[in-house]
């Protein structure tokens, strides 16, 4: 009896000892998305400290750290933000392979406090799958009809250009940024002698390319203050006929882009044109989101009458971040001149 109870002891003490060498408090909570760093205090000649860490609940294994020796007496690991997501952390601390604070079996739970805007945030990397970047692309072409101007007629039209690099920052309330190139260009009518060399057509003649821009580069941002509120501002520069000009665009949307959604908006390109424009999204049929929109404008050329726009638009998302999309309408100046609105879009997000 005396021996075992010796025995008893003498274990007690060793665990004691072995507990004693490697000390490590831990934090209360820490914060989503921020990284976590952990702290143990040991002697220099301790084995090698390692961390084992998991998300909470989760049936994968431990991915390990190794504990860098800061100072004197004090080891130091830091678990990546991508790691500290809710609802916590479990983890353990082991030395020479030996656990000293928790273990696998029974690791240490650390909660992790989510703020508003980091599940914001979870929420936009859910509905985005994580993809970051996207380039895009699209062509449209607009036909009015035609009109008569001095007894002669003329095409009313043109098409346009679009193509696209956007980032999703996430950084709210800066939501993305946006770079892009424009192209529009459409046939016009001229009463310059100089524009009009042909001798068989005399001013007013017709001029192709006469209208619109050839290139435009432009920046937009994207804010969205809060969740489901985004309003996109840009601003280019083009080379238009008269050389180089400012334009502008603003949009207010409620609701997803890429689902349902209102949103207005005006953009005004200096020698080329104004439209304003309204449009109701929908996304209630899985992978093939739906828009109607309806658009004032005057373009391809400022001077020229304003005109009505009725469009659908349909694309179909694919599994691997690819969107294909198209476009459909109508295009009027006024009752007697009309014409067709067509077009097509891809974009690839990752």
């Amino acid at each position: 009896m005396v021996m075992r109870a010796a025995i008893v002891a003498a274990t007690m003490m060793i665990g004691t000892a072995s507990a004693a060498t490697v000390v490590h408090v831990p934090p209360a909570d820490v914060v989503a998305g921020t990284p976590l760093e952990l702290v143990a205090e040991a002697a220099p000649a301790t084995p090698t400290l390692t961390l084992h860490y998991r998300v909470t609940g989760g049936a994968g294994t431990f991915q390990t750290l190794e504990l860098v020796r800061r100072g004197e007496q004090q080891w130091v690991a830091v678990v990546p933000p991508d790691a500290v997501v809710s609802p916590g952390i479990d983890y353990f601390i082991a030395a020479g392979g030996t656990p000293v604070f928790a273990s696998e079996t029974w690791p240490h739970m650390m909660p992790v406090v989510a703020t508003a805007s980091t599940e914001r945030r979870a929420r936009d990397i859910i509905r985005s799958k994580a993809r970051r970047s996207q380039i895009q692309t699209s062509f449209e072409y607009v036909d009015y009809g035609h009109r008569m101007v001095g007894g002669e007629r003329f095409d009313d039209s043109y098409y346009r250009i679009d193509a696209a690099f956007a980032y999703r920052l996430w950084a709210y309330p800066l939501e993305e940024l946006r770079v892009g190139y424009t192209r529009l260009i459409g046939p016009n009518d001229s009463a310059a002698a100089s524009e009009c060399t042909d001798p068989t057509d005399p001013p007013p003649c017709h001029v192709d390319n006469g209208a619109g821009f050839k290139v435009a580069g432009w920046f937009e941002l994207g804010l969205a203050p809060v969740e489901g509120f985004r309003l996109d501002t840009r601003v280019s520069v083009m080379a238009t006929q008269g050389g180089f000009q400012p334009g502008v665009r603003e949009e207010v949307r409620l609701g997803v882009r890429e689902g349902s959604h209102i949103a207005v908006g005006i953009e005004y390109l200096a020698d080329v044109g104004t439209n304003g424009f309204f449009r109701l999204g929908w996304g209630t049929v899985p992978g093939l989101p739906m828009a109607a929109s309806v658009e004032i404008t005057n373009i391809p050329d400022e001077s020229r009458d304003a005109g009505v726009r009725l469009y659908y638009d349909i694309a179909h998302a694919l599994p691997n971040g690819v969107r294909l999309g198209a476009r459909v309408g109508y295009a009027a100046r006024n009752q007697s001149v009309a014409g067709f609105t067509g077009g097509a879009n891809a974009s690839v997000e990752f």
